[in-house]
């Protein structure tokens, strides 16, 4: 009977084992899969996200030659095709030392190379005319009966090799002159393009798209790329359409058979351990139980603490760093190391944060907060306050490395408490923004330097096409009247963007240098809305204006007419013919309410967010009705708040928008002076 008892023991355990495999072996199987699952949608998701940048960068590329032949072509026109031989070389030299990818420069008056930089391994194209290419003359009549520039190829050049060559017609007093073409060498573009995309660059592929639509030639990829592909993308080049395709990557197998493998023994281990956990349980009294659970308690601690280990020691772009409550190191991980140069062992339990400090910015932390707080800081409290009462406070510092390097790092503070909310110590977590910084100098610079060269060639041009405009230099023909304000008046449009781009890099670099004195509002809107008369005029709008004559305001003059101005701009261009834009004054004891409302379309809902932000615009595709930098709201809430205002946007009661300025208003006393 005994052993018969043993034996069905033995049965139910078994069963109970086999019953706790499958469960196990399902719910590791169901995970795996939704792993695999997860990481497939996360792999597509990166891919397409890469595609699209790939693209991106290949427009800007190719586009970039589209736009330096742009100075040529004014150059030549500027001559009236009466060109200086070291002059044009020196223009050339400059412009293809901009291009990246550029092969040569070349200028053909009336269809026949005459000048080519670099003319070393070019020698074979001089003299050459394109009426002796029978497999370039259609595409070049093509552009010359269109007046368009237009990029072709990859083409097997004169010269040797092949390239890409955007074409560009001069035409000087509406006759045809002649030819500037840029070469860009299809080679060193492919590598590059290739090089960015890495893996990507096999299930990657480019083909031409004729004008009915029609798919074309394959010039990069394989054409098998373009059945199935994941997506397909349009890449925008000047007088031309590609096309490009990106397949989705072969998934890897991942070792997918060790996985089957791992799960069946992970499942099989499981079971027979709960089981015998079980049994044991069922076998032992209270104390066993007691001792078991601890024991598989310190074993997780364990695991956890290695984890955590692992963690800090990977972090090794961070600089981790934990102290306890009175401020003393106890955490100091290996990025920490490495950013700081100190070894762990030498700081935890031995010194404080403020040894990697620097003692000015701490002095200046300890006065602004002192003042904010209006009484003295105590201990670490300049570090830990904004910790001890929750907040996860972000700081922009400098810390200093063992040797005496100052790097900028950007540090996030927070406590660390108990399950109690008792405060423990703190942790800082630090990341070196060096590259961050250097990167953030070198875009101001460019876009500084940029609009400074861009200004002084924009004036002269502005201000000549002006003199003949005026017929100071002799009566202008019928005809080219229409080309001279045309020309004239997108040399404004570019002036305002080089004033605009100059006057967000000085904003944002606080370098604006603002006169705020007390004036009349009435007065300064009057004199906006006078200025703005004509363009009023021009579009059929009406321009009301309601003033109070008895307000002042303390504010930059010449600035706050900028602002108010933008914001008359934008209501005048955003109005239908006929409409009314309204400018009105609304008056309380403490401050003005100054309100620019129209009866235009009014802004999308989906645009509120983005109103003020930079180069922002409701209407961003290439074809968009109005044109504009997406700056002038960027610069005019800037603007508003340097001279203590506020500026908001909310949706006109009967359509329409009404934008609206609020600043303080200047007491009677104050504005007798």
């Amino acid at each position: 009977m005994k052993a018969k008892a043993t034996s069905s023991r033995t049965w139910r355990f078994g069963l109970f084992i086999a019953g706790l495999f499958v469960c196990f072996l399902i719910l590791i199987e169901y995970g795996l899969q939704a792993y695999k699952d997860a990481s497939a949608r996360d792999g597509l998701k990166a891919t397409l996200r890469e595609a699209n940048r790939l693209r991106v960068l290949l427009e800007s590329e190719v586009n970039s030659a589209a736009f330096l032949a742009t100075g040529v072509e004014s150059y030549i026109v500027a001559r009236k095709g009466d060109l200086d031989a070291q002059e044009i070389r020196q223009i050339l030299a400059l412009v293809f030392e901009r291009g990246r990818h550029f092969r040569n420069i070349g200028i053909a008056p009336d269809n026949r190379i005459a000048w080519v930089f670099p003319l070393k391994g070019n020698e074979a194209a001089i003299g050459l005319s394109y009426a002796d290419i029978p497999g370039q003359w259609p595409a070049i009549q093509q552009i010359m009966m269109t007046r368009e520039g237009r990029l072709s190829g990859p083409i097997d050049l004169v010269q040797g090799g092949r390239g890409l060559i955007y074409r560009s017609p001069i035409f000087i007093d509406d006759i045809y002159w002649g030819l500037l073409s840029t070469v860009i060498d299809v080679d060193s573009l492919f590598d590059q393009l290739s090089e960015v995309a890495g893996d990507l660059a096999l299930v990657l592929a480019l083909r031409h798209i004729d004008g009915d639509g029609e798919p074309g030639e394959v010039f990069f990829g394989r054409d098998d790329n373009f059945e199935q592909p994941l997506e397909l993308l349009s890449v925008m080049v000047p007088g031309a359409n590609w096309q490009m395709a990106i397949k989705a990557p072969a998934s890897t197998q991942s070792q997918v058979g060790w996985y089957r493998v791992l799960e069946v023994g992970i499942a099989l281990f499981l079971a027979i351990l709960l089981g015998m956990l079980v049994r044991l349980v069922w076998q032992r009294n209270l104390l066993d139980q007691l001792d078991s659970e601890v024991r598989v308690r310190t074993a997780e601690l364990r695991q956890s603490h290695d984890l955590l280990d692992s963690v800090l020691a990977a972090a090794r772009s961070f600089a981790i760093i934990a102290t306890d409550a009175q401020g003393t190191i106890m955490l100091f991980n290996k990025g920490a190391e490495r950013m700081l140069g100190y070894q762990a062992s030498e700081v935890v339990g031995k010194h404080k944060p403020a040894i990697f400090l620097l003692p000015t910015e701490i002095r200046q932390r300890v006065r602004a907060m002192e003042q904010e707080l209006g009484r003295p800081l105590e201990g670490d409290e300049v570090f830990t306050l904004r910790a001890q009462q929750g907040i996860e406070e972000v700081l922009m510092l400098h810390y200093t490395h063992r040797e005496g390097q100052v790097l900028p790092v950007q540090v996030v503070v927070s406590a660390i408490r108990s399950e109690g909310g008792d405060i423990l110590g703190y942790l800082g977590i630090a990341e070196d923004v060096s590259e961050r910084l250097r990167n953030e100098t070198l875009k101001n610079q460019f876009i500084s330097t940029v609009s400074h060269e861009l200004r002084t060639p924009l004036t002269a041009i502005s201000g000549a096409l002006g003199l003949v405009r005026s017929g100071s230099l002799g009566a202008v023909p019928g005809p080219l009247q229409p080309m001279l304000d045309i020309a004239f008046n997108n040399n404004q449009r570019l002036m305002q963007l080089v004033n605009d781009l100059l006057d967000i890099e000085k904003l944002m670099a606080g370098r604006m240098a603002l006169y705020p004195d007390r004036h009349a509002a009435a007065d300064l809107i009057r004199n906006s809305v006078e200025d703005l008369q004509g363009v009023a005029a021009q579009h059929k709008i009406e321009l009301v204006c309601h003033s109070d004559p008895d307000v002042w305001i303390h504010v930059d003059a010449s600035r706050f007419r900028q602002v108010l101005t933008n914001l008359l701009s934008n209501a005048i261009k955003f109005s239908p013919a006929g409409g009314t834009v309204e400018i009105a004054m609304h008056a309380s004891t403490e401050g003005l309410k100054v309100t620019v409302t129209d009866e235009g379309p009014g802004v999308p809902p989906s645009f509120h967010p983005h109103l003020f932000q930079r180069f922002a615009q409701a209407d961003g595709g290439d074809n968009r009705c109005q044109a504009g930098t997406g700056l002038g709201l960027a610069i005019s809430k800037e603007l508003t708040e340097q001279m203590g205002g506020h500026i908001g946007f909310e949706p006109g009661a009967s359509g329409g928008s009404c934008f609206w300025l609020i600043f303080s208003r200047l007491r009677e006393s104050e504005s007798n002076g």
